[in-house]
């Protein structure tokens, strides 16, 4: 049986929070790497580090839960990707925008 075993990164962790939207930190780990730190006695400081590597150069953006609202958690903080890497737009819809003027005389 061959694996194909892959690099734990930072850019997982974007592209995750880019396609899903913003979460905590413990669902990004589950849906990027499939750790859940809730049910193992396995060290979670790895993933800690690479979230703080992408909060600290800027890709990676952390707010505060407001006050008055509902968590599911313990959780304090929210992630969400700060920067679109991919602008989703079909070829089809690029030529209309890029015809639109044309259709309106």
């Amino acid at each position: 049986m061959k694996f194909n075993l892959k690099n734990n990164s930072v850019k997982e962790m974007v592209d995750v929070l880019t396609r899903i939207g913003p979460m905590e930190e413990n669902d990004i780990n589950k849906a990027a790497f499939g750790f859940d730190r809730n049910n193992t006695y396995a060290s979670n400081k790895k993933y800690a580090d690479m979230l703080r590597r992408g909060v600290k150069k800027g890709i990676i953006g952390r707010m505060e839960y407001p006050e008055n609202a509902v968590k599911n958690s313990r959780a304090q903080f929210i992630y969400f990707a700060t920067k679109e890497t991919k602008v989703p737009c079909s070829l089809k819809q690029d030529m209309e925008w890029a015809y639109e003027s044309d259709n309106l005389i």
